[in-house]
Order: structure tokens, then C-alpha cells, then sequence
């Protein structure tokens, strides 16, 4: 009894859709993708009833894989993979930096804002203070001779009164 799943016509499809997309990936030859292919779809076939093989089928399937993985490492540099690494990383990074500068320089932008809006406004409240001390100073300079005035009034009319 076979445990049920996507097997048949459509297991050797999905075999034949993995060596397509090791054909994309790695660069695998077009033919020797074909041919792969092909024969996981007879593959798959066989196992739809023709030829009810499961050895037959699984063994295929290895072969192809193990012949996708092989066909893989073949088609990658190792020398270049960490350079192509590094390469990748530190675009990354460099992205990350410039980006973090940018919202820093907004930052330190706003807070310049922020500290010139307090600056002025500090000024502008000694200013108001200054002009309200010179008022002060001003009423009490006129508040004195106001006084000193009524002083002289009031010393001569006790003057004219003692004589």
C-alpha cells in the first residue's frame, strides 16, 4: 500500500520543477536540465501505474537531486562567495550608515531649531525685563520729585503759617 501524497505524473512534474529551478539558480546546463527532466517525469509516470516501482522511483529521484547538488557546488566560485559576501554585507551596512546619518542630521537640525526658538525667546524675556525695570526705575524717579515737590509745598506753607 502506497502512504498517500503527490506522487505519479505530478511527483516526476515536481522533480522536473526542482531540476528548472536548479537549471535557474546554478546555471546547470539547458540539455542536462531537459534530459533531468524528462526522466523524472517518466520517473513519475512509472509510479502513476505503468510500473509500480517505488525503489525504481526513489532511486531516480536521488540520482537527480544528487546530480542537481553536484551540478550546484560545481557552478559556485568558493574564492569568490566570501568576496561576494563581504561585498553584500558592507553595501548593507554602508545603507544602514547613510541612513542613520541622515535621520541624525535631521535630529541635530531640529534640536538647533528648537535651541535658536529658545535662545530668542530667553532674550526677548530679559528684554521685556529690562524694559519693565527702566519703567519702574522711571515711576520711581517721578514718584521722588512728586515727593520732593509736595515736601517744598508743604515746607512752605508751614513757613507761611508760622509767619
Amino acid at each position: 500500500m502506497r502512504p498517500p501524497g503527490f506522487g505519479g505524473i505530478g511527483g516526476g512534474f515536481g522533480i522536473g520543477a526542482l531540476a528548472a529551478g536548479l537549471m535557474v539558480f546554478t546555471g546547470v546546463g539547458f540539455i542536462a536540465v531537459i534530459v533531468a527532466s524528462v526522466v523524472a517525469t517518466i520517473a513519475g509516470s512509472f509510479g502513476f501505474g505503468m510500473l509500480n516501482s517505488d525503489g525504481l522511483k526513489e532511486t531516480i529521484k536521488g540520482k537527480v537531486i544528487e546530480i542537481g547538488f553536484q551540478k550546484f557546488n560545481e557552478s559556485m566560485d568558493k574564492n569568490k562567495l566570501p568576496a561576494k559576501l563581504d561585498e553584500i554585507i558592507g553595501s548593507v551596512f554602508e545603507n544602514r550608515v547613510e541612513s542613520a546619518s541622515r535621520v541624525i542630521a535631521q535630529a541635530i537640525a531640529l534640536y538647533e531649531n528648537l535651541l535658536e526658538q529658545q535662545e530668542k525667546a530667553h532674550n526677548e524675556t530679559l528684554e521685556q525685563r529690562e524694559a519693565e525695570k527702566m519703567w519702574i526705575y522711571q515711576k520711581r524717579q517721578e514718584l521722588e520729585q512728586v515727593q520732593n515737590e509736595l515736601e517744598v509745598i508743604l515746607s512752605k506753607c508751614t513757613y507761611d503759617s508760622k509767619n
